[in-house]
């Protein structure tokens, strides 16, 4: 991804809006030149015009993203049920397989009818066996990447109770002024921690692009339509649940518990980061707190028991 100047997260959502209304057009564009029987090379300039779009949002991203990197891990222009499922900003790049997957699957039934009545058309459930090799392999090396950016993550969110930080905001929770010397070197090592945020987010979001498009090149034109055209509907469908509520017109089948989708997103989420917080923040606050001796043992043994609850 090209380097950008900053781009104020208005603005950001501004083009968000934008850029959502003209993924709709390409992907409706796309659709219709498959259904038309379109040559490749027709497809394959589409394909290329579509995979652009999607390098233009990384690109605003990236401008937004030096801009305020805590903002782009809590996007307010996302829908709940999208933000609910982020990893480290957006989609995990290993999504693009299971997209893939899941789409040869769909696409299995019908080919072996069409196959019965003596038709066939390229589709992804006709991956060659090169071509699952090659995907196979991408995926093996996407799955590592992604999993060493997950623990850089969890190193970071546990470095927010580490020692030197607890010791750095005890003592600035004790100052009366808000710009003492305590609370400025805590401004100042947050300030660190945020720009590994913001790194961190430009890694995920450079292996998202890069796997994306490393599979569109596995695929033939035919079925690098197909597979855009599958992750837009999914991407265009997941946000029209936002609008699916009871106040909007959504029906029990959106409700959980009396709940509805929307609001029942946004508690997945809430639980799902207290669960990320209780089950390795919470011990090492304990350790660090015990090596400090800031607690008394009693305090320190309910805290301990709190965190078995």
């Amino acid at each position: 991804m090209g380097s950008v100047s900053e781009m104020s997260l208005e603005a950001y959502a501004e083009f968000q809006q934008k850029w959502k209304e003209e993924q709709d057009i390409l992907t409706h564009e796309l659709e219709e030149a498959l259904t038309a029987g379109k040559a490749e090379n027709e497809l394959h300039q589409l394909v290329r015009k579509l995979e652009k779009h999607y390098e233009e949002y990384y690109v605003a991203k990236d401008g937004a993203l030096k801009h305020d990197a805590l903002r782009m891990m809590q996007p307010g222009w996302k829908c709940p049920l999208e933000a609910a499922f982020m990893w480290i900003g957006g989609w995990r790049p290993t999504t693009v397989f299971q997209l893939a997957y899941a789409q040869a699957g769909e696409q299995l039934e019908e080919q072996l009818t069409q196959l019965l009545q003596g038709l066939s058309t390229p589709s992804m459930a006709s991956l060659s066996s090169s071509q699952l090799q090659r995907i196979s392999n991408l995926q093996v090396t996407t799955q590592e990447s992604e999993e060493e950016l997950t623990h850089k993550e969890a190193v970071l969110q546990q470095g927010m109770a580490d020692q030197p930080v607890l010791t750095l905001a005890v003592a600035a929770a004790e100052e009366e002024s808000e710009d003492g010397e305590n609370m400025n070197a805590l401004k100042d090592a947050m300030g660190e921690k945020v720009e590994a945020l913001e790194n961190l987010i430009r890694d995920a979001d450079s292996l998202r692009t890069e796997t994306l498009k490393k599979m569109l090149r596995i695929l033939t034109p035919i079925q690098a339509a197909q597979y855009l055209v599958a992750a837009g509907k999914l991407q265009i469908g997941i946000r029209k649940l936002e609008h699916v509520t009871p106040e909007n017109g959504g029906d029990g089948e959106h409700r959980r518990n009396g709940v509805s989708l929307h609001y029942y997103s946004i508690y997945a989420f809430v639980a799902f980061a207290h669960q990320q917080w209780g089950c390795s923040m919470m011990v090492q606050i304990l350790f660090t707190v015990e090596d400090k001796e800031l607690l008394r043992d009693e305090k320190r043994g309910a805290c301990y028991n709190s965190y078995y609850l």
